[in-house]
């Protein structure tokens, strides 16, 4: 998603990218935590320009029409992510069913209702729903050659998120650049 954003009387381009993260299951512990070391690699403070993916991130959820549905019955386990605060620093009311996140157990990854999200694997690789992918340790000067093949063919990423174990913490976030 792209928006102009106005700053000082000039346009600026706001783009957004919607990304589920996959975590291992102590993630849970702390979540946000396990999500700045996963997105590390991929800020834009890091003088890649390739890699260059985000500049901000909040984990967002389904009162934001971007989350995870709750599989039946666990509405009301505490285990379930929701919204970070806003930009304001309001913390807004999740949508009953709806979450950001928690244990795949818990979550119908099958129905969502976000198309076309990015994903970021538990082993580095930022995967777009149309298959284009970086990974964590490529650097400047990693090659073409040198790059092995994206893990996730194009539109796979649904399939990939229902292969995962139950016990991995996926978590919904929106990321600005």
């Amino acid at each position: 998603m792209v928006g102009l954003l106005e700053y000082g009387g000039r346009g600026v381009i706001l783009v957004q990218r919607w990304v589920t993260i996959c975590l291992p299951p102590d993630a849970i512990d702390d979540v946000e935590a396990a999500i700045t070391r996963a997105l590390a690699p991929f800020e834009m403070r890091q003088g890649f320009p390739e890699r260059d993916m985000w500049d901000t991130w909040q984990i967002r959820d389904g009162g934001g029409g971007a989350g995870f549905y709750v599989r039946p019955g666990h509405e009301d386990d505490p285990r379930l992510i929701h919204d970070g605060p806003n930009q304001f620093g309001i913390v807004l009311l999740p949508t009953r069913g709806e979450c950001a996140g928690g244990p795949k157990s818990l979550l119908n990854v099958a129905v969502h209702n976000l198309s076309e999200p990015d994903v970021l694997t538990q082993d580095g690789w930022w995967v777009e729903w149309s298959g284009i992918c970086r990974h964590k340790d490529w650097g400047e000067t990693t090659s073409g050659k040198d790059q092995p093949d994206c893990p996730i063919p194009p539109g796979g990423i649904e399939n990939y998120l229902e292969t995962l174990p139950d016990d991995t913490v996926l978590v919904r976030v929106c990321c600005h650049g």
